[in-house]
């Protein structure tokens, strides 16, 4: 059974396949559309197991940040073609390291999002308060994805789990170890404001979203897609939250708890969220555990 939501966002436009700058507030609805199953495949000859965490959809490619659990574990970018599935490539991006400590290993790439040329990537190791590097990767369609190289932006002493640009402002936001902190940088790492998450919106002081997954809408507005951790929050609510927030006015343009579709236990928002045209795309489950794609269509109610 489809079902429609009722919100508020911003609108968003395309221009050559990609995001750009949103038109004003419009009354929206978003109806659960479909789903489709990513294969299983093979790594080194063994079957994958990658633990999702970013999302970014082109008309063209599903990409996807995950971290390989088979020892040794390592930070991948992957990348489906959407009209062959079964053609998976992945490229190792973990970063090199001097020393060898398992506990401080950068294995852990975040959630990420596009600035009209590179893909900005968080590497992290696996633990809160620990450290991050920004990888810069080339968006190079036709080309092998193996033929792309990553190259450092640069370091944080936290965890990143997830980057969004504005590329219009030349701004990255970074959400650190269940969203505790909001990082505002320009992209050469100079922070420009550290924000608590108590801080985050103004006018909500219970807001307690970890986000797992943003992209950028332009104008310093940023689509995020994460987990309601509101203690208050009622239970038969769904924790699956999707929202629009404006981080320099500290402001939550609109948000919308997302059900689960009938015969789906998954909490859509956990790990992946893309946003393409008129349409939303969560990727909630790992690689080669049967993982899938959930897409939902975003319609302007007064069309």
């Amino acid at each position: 059974m489809k079902r429609w939501l009722g919100i508020v966002v911003i609108a968003i436009v395309m221009h050559n396949g990609w995001r750009v700058a949103p038109a004003i507030a419009q009354s929206l609805e978003l109806k659960y559309e479909a789903t489709e199953a990513l294969p299983n495949f093979d790594i080194d000859g063994k079957p994958a197991r990658i633990h999702t965490q970013g999302l970014f959809v082109t008309q063209r490619h599903y990409y996807v940040t995950g971290r390989l659990e088979t020892p040794p574990r390592r930070a991948l970018l992957l990348r489906f073609d959407r009209k062959n599935l079964n053609a998976v490539e992945f490229v190792d991006i973990t970063p090199r390291q001097k020393k060898s400590d398992d506990a401080l290993r950068l294995d852990h790439p975040g959630g990420f999002d596009f600035d009209g040329q590179d893909f900005w990537i968080p590497i992290s190791a696996s633990r809160p308060n620990s450290r991050t590097v920004i990888l810069r990767f080339p968006h190079q369609p036709d080309k092998p994805l193996s033929a792309s190289v990553g190259k450092v932006a640069f370091s944080w002493d936290d965890h990143i789990g997830a980057i969004a640009c504005d590329s219009m402002a030349k701004e990255l936001y970074g959400a650190n170890w269940d969203t505790k902190l909001v990082y505002r940088w320009r992209t050469d790492g100079t922070v420009m404001e550290t924000i608590p998450r108590q801080e985050l919106v103004r006018d909500d002081k219970a807001w307690a979203m970890a986000v797992q997954d943003w992209k950028g809408l332009g104008k310093q507005r940023i689509l995020a897609g994460g987990i309601d951790k509101n203690r208050d929050r009622d239970p038969a609510t769904s924790p699956a939250l999707v929202a629009i927030l404006h981080i320099p006015k500290r402001s939550k343009i609109d948000y919308a708890h997302v059900p689960r579709p009938e015969g789906t236990v998954q909490t859509l928002t956990r790990e992946g969220l893309a946003v393409l045209g008129n349409r939303l795309f969560f990727l909630p489950g790992d690689l080669g555990q049967n993982a899938r794609v959930f897409r939902y269509q975003w319609k302007i109610a007064s069309e």
